[in-house]
């Protein structure tokens, strides 16, 4: 007699979910077989474990799933205020290379990458059915920032010798460096490929940040964190953004804020919402009424490295800080550029090899440039002409502040303008 599926042995399934790599696979699984899922009523703590150790994903993201696990299970919420939530869970799951130094200090807690004891099946059910959900999400909104930065075109200064500070004649004659002109030619665009794990994982680990902060504004909203009034208040007037904001690291919620453009794009709200903005954010990620289609293989996780940021995902992406410190040169033509345009891009996400080969890396014969204005010209060459007019009338009235105050404006000296 033929036998289905859902007829094997008990001990056959548990050897068939053995070799799953991914929680996506289980899930599918799980909603194709009610034999398995069955099982899986004695067994999903053991099972998904044993997934979760042969998923690709970032240490990161097994930390905050972690803490929505603890925040769904009958184990004790161990953080009796926001501020002790914030510095005991959010500062340390930040990775920051350039966060300060402090040798006197303890190391900090290692955060725990596993399902608590406790954690109930309902409770895995759903943290399976939200990774298939931010899987999807992930996918949709690395495509959508791939085809905006593909469809760039920068360009690249003819003579590698411009510069944008060095002028000639007198001091008076000197031209601002946003007024400068080169003689430029556009840069061919090389694609680089599939998205790399990093790329990925930047993504997910944001889609993951924003599911826990909805998470913990459910849970306070249910009085299940045991937290002060003044500390519900406050952790209700914020935005997905704000617990990354002020910590170790100053490019997370620009990831963050990178996501929840492409989530309102889901939503339909018209237009990207402003850090500023004052609606009350919702709590739950989108479900897509049409799930994109992945167009590349998973990527695998790389092998650890041996310093203490192990993965290049613990750092910030090349293009985060590129843009750090393009825009911050005083005598950059892109200084008080906001991000905005940038971060519709993906840049917030991308390796240094994809901006390299976007031609955002200017390059001569040789070597890549080490002419910072061949760079700044670069990036400038993408932003749209009302960017780079809203920035020039901003750079124009500082320069007449700087004047009409007799060359001090902000505590800013003169050599902050290049002209020097």
């Amino acid at each position: 007699m033929h036998r289905g599926f859902d007829d094997l042995p008990y001990e056959l399934f548990l050897e068939i979910v053995s070799y799953i790599e991914d929680c996506s696979s289980l899930y599918s699984l799980l909603r194709a077989s009610p034999a398995l899922s069955r099982v899986f009523n004695h067994n999903g703590l053991e099972i998904t474990r044993s997934v979760f150790s042969k998923d690709n994903m970032c240490d990161q993201i097994l930390e905050s799933i972690h803490i929505i696990a603890v925040l769904q299970s009958s184990s004790p919420w161990p953080f009796p205020t926001l501020h002790e939530f914030i510095s005991r869970f959010i500062r340390v799951t930040v990775r920051d290379p350039e966060a300060p130094y402090t040798p006197l200090l303890p190391p900090a807690p290692v955060l725990s990458t596993d399902l608590p004891d406790t954690t109930p099946t309902q409770t895995i059910r759903r943290i399976l059915s939200v990774y298939a959900q931010i899987s999807y999400l992930t996918s949709a909104c690395i495509q959508l920032c791939l085809q905006r930065f593909q469809a760039i075109q920068p360009e690249n200064i003819v003579n590698p010798e411009a510069r944008y500070h060095a002028t000639s004649g007198p001091r008076k004659d000197k031209i601002a460096p946003w007024k400068q002109t080169f003689e430029s030619v556009q840069v061919p665009f090389h694609d680089f490929g599939p998205p790399t794990w990093d790329e990925e994982q930047r993504v997910s680990r944001a889609l993951w940040r924003i599911q826990l902060f909805y998470d913990l504004r459910t849970a306070a909203a249910q009085s299940r964190l045991g937290w002060s009034s003044q500390d519900l208040k406050h952790l209700q007037s914020m935005h997905e953004r704000d617990l990354y904001v002020g910590g170790r690291s100053r490019y997370e919620p620009m990831e963050i804020d990178t996501v929840i453009d492409y989530l309102n794009h889901v939503r339909g709200a018209g237009s990207p919402r402003g850090d500023s903005s004052k609606a009350s954010p919702p709590l739950r990620l989108p479900f897509l009424s049409h799930p994109v289609k992945r167009k590349w293989p998973i990527p695998k996780r790389p092998p650890p490295g041996s310093s203490h940021f192990k993965f290049s995902v613990d750092i910030p992406a090349f293009g985060l800080k590129e843009y750090k410190v393009l825009a911050g040169l005083h005598f950059s033509p892109l200084r008080t550029v906001r991000f905005d345009f940038y971060r519709r891009l993906g840049i917030a996400f991308w390796c240094q090899k994809r901006i390299q080969e976007a031609g955002l890396c200017p390059t001569y014969p040789g070597a890549r440039s080490i002419n910072v204005s061949s760079w700044l010209f670069a990036w400038r060459s993408i932003l749209d002409p009302g960017d780079i007019e809203t920035v020039e009338q901003r750079l124009e009235w500082e320069l007449e502040e700087y004047k009409t105050k007799g060359g001090a404006i902000r505590g800013l000296d003169r050599s902050y303008w290049g002209w020097t």
